[in-house]
């Protein structure tokens, strides 16, 4: 069974979304992209490969 991460809720979803969307740097974009998918309960697993 996989080990389950959490995020410490410092930004809602909504926000970690909206800095992936905004994000000019692909890395960082793509940094944000990963950390709202997980905010949104997908696993670290999926997520990467989102």
């Amino acid at each position: 069974m996989p080990r389950k991460h959490r995020i410490v809720p410092h930004l809602s979803s909504a926000e970690l979304k909206e800095r992936y969307q905004t994000s000019c740097d692909p890395v960082e974009s793509r940094r944000w992209h990963l950390l709202w998918l997980v905010s949104e309960h997908e696993t670290l697993t999926s997520a990467l490969n989102n």
